[in-house]
């Protein structure tokens, strides 16, 4: 996927471009996706649980950030780093308040709809993961576990599952769907993005945002978020083992923006070789031919893959702040693309805050802002026969060029068959995504619009 970039950015754009697009998230909701607007979307509010059928819109946190203060609210997070993950529920509220029937109707409007600002009416803790450093000691001259560790963390766990079943108790979908954000989102940003997205999607599942130590600000602020994403891995890696041993949950969606994306398949790169080597089959499957585990071919062929063990139906990755041959080595070479189902990659070549990423930090071509002719043949006749692999070019304007899966109403549409109706691509399938090359989709402005829209 390699290339010379074509564009030319100055100085001057290239810091505007980046300091803006990357940091900026709106604080006025959104208006409805194609896909809810009319009968369609009236149809999914219908099947709302009465309990959330509210102004205001509950998601779950879950954080390594550190409490900077308590206000009336609840305990504020900012940016710096907490070797604990926390987690609770953020409600975000709406102004105007309306009554659930208006806010339906402006949800699922083909006109212009009222204009709701968003902010954080509350945020109430729940519970906590203790740090995994504040369990380790020395034995017999090794780092290891302390007495009782086990029981504390079975202990934990439960209160987790025990918070997620009051929520999928009022839910027919019993899935989780993680939210991970990316540079320079404060936590305010990452709860408003959830929840108009878990809103839109038709209050449906259980919406949890990992939100990490991100949104320091500013240029030099990218270096600082860029090492909390690093320092975030072990975090969610955490809360995905948690999700993955709660009965109730039967399936898990991650769904991934710009440097969120890194967050995301690291976390998902080391969960693959901790499964791999547990199940005898090697660290990767590709560097290590000799299991650590010694298994018999009948239980080998029992044993799960990544993908069941985390119960991981879907990642998402949206415009990601990824090199590309990063992505590559990440997803092919090490196996990532088997840690989940299905992946889905939203890109753009008309991403200018990843462009400007890319000339600022000479980091190379990133994924997010390819094109469809960026792709070798080589690449192509490989995404042909992956039909668990979907790679979409979104060619899409009007909405900030670098959150456009979340504000763009053919983007988010194709984002919500995807994650809540589990669409496959094609006309046939109810996702007419145009087909340009074998294994590529093309997705345009026009994509599931409406006729009566304007």
């Amino acid at each position: 996927m390699s290339r010379d970039l074509p564009r030319s950015i100055s100085i001057a754009s290239s810091v505007l471009a980046f300091a803006l697009s990357l940091s900026a998230c709106q604080r006025e909701m959104i208006g409805p996706p194609y896909v809810m607007r009319g009968d369609a979307g009236r149809v999914q509010f219908a099947k709302v649980h009465p309990e959330f059928q509210t102004a205001d819109i509950p998601v779950l946190y879950v954080t390594d950030r550190a409490v900077e203060k308590t206000n009336d609210s609840g305990p504020v997070y900012g940016y710096e780093r907490s070797r604990n993950l926390a987690y609770g529920l953020v409600t975000v509220a709406l102004d105007p308040s309306p009554t659930w029937e208006q806010l339906v109707a402006d949800s699922t409007s083909e006109e212009k709809p009222e204009h709701y600002s968003l902010r954080v009416e509350s945020v109430e803790p729940l519970g906590e993961f203790q740090s995994i450093v504040s369990r380790l000691g020395v034995r017999n001259g090794q780092i290891d576990l302390k007495p009782d560790t086990v029981q504390e963390v079975r202990s934990e766990q439960q209160q987790f599952c025990t918070t997620l079943s009051r929520w999928l108790d009022r839910t027919e979908t019993k899935d989780a769907y993680v939210y991970v954000h990316g540079f320079a989102n404060t936590f305010d940003d990452a709860a408003f993005r959830l929840a108009e997205s878990w809103h839109y999607a038709g209050r449906q599942g259980v919406p949890i945002m990992f939100t990490w130590p991100a949104g320091r600000g500013g240029l030099t602020g990218y270096a600082y978020d860029r090492e909390s994403s690093e320092f975030a891995v072990v975090h969610l890696k955490m809360l995905l083992m948690a999700l993955a041993e709660c009965p109730q949950v039967e399936r898990v969606h991650l769904i991934s923006h710009s440097r969120g994306t890194d967050v995301a398949s690291s976390a998902l790169r080391e969960l693959h070789m901790e499964v791999r080597a547990a199940t005898g089959r090697g660290s990767t499957g590709f560097f290590s031919t000799r299991p650590l585990v010694v298994m018999t071919p009948e239980q080998l062929a029992a044993a799960p893959s990544t993908a069941q063990y985390l119960k991981m139906r879907t990642l998402v990755l949206a415009a990601p702040d990824l090199n590309v041959e990063v992505f590559s080595q990440r997803f092919m070479s090490e196996g990532v693309l088997r840690a989940a189902d299905r992946v889905v990659l939203y890109f753009s070549q008309e991403d200018s805050a990843l462009a400007a990423a890319e000339w600022l930090f000479s980091g190379g071509n990133r994924v997010g802002d390819l094109s469809i002719e960026d792709f070798t043949p080589q690449q192509i006749e490989i995404l042909s026969h992956l039909p668990s692999v979907e790679a979409i070019s979104c060619k899409t304007k009007g909405t900030s060029s670098h959150s456009y899966m979340f504000m763009h109403p053919s983007a988010f549409s194709d984002l919500l068959l995807v994650l809540r109706d589990d669409l496959p691509p094609g006309a046939a399938n109810g996702r007419p995504l145009e087909q340009p090359r074998p294994g590529v989709w093309l997705l345009t402005d026009d994509y599931l619009k409406p006729a009566t829209a304007k």
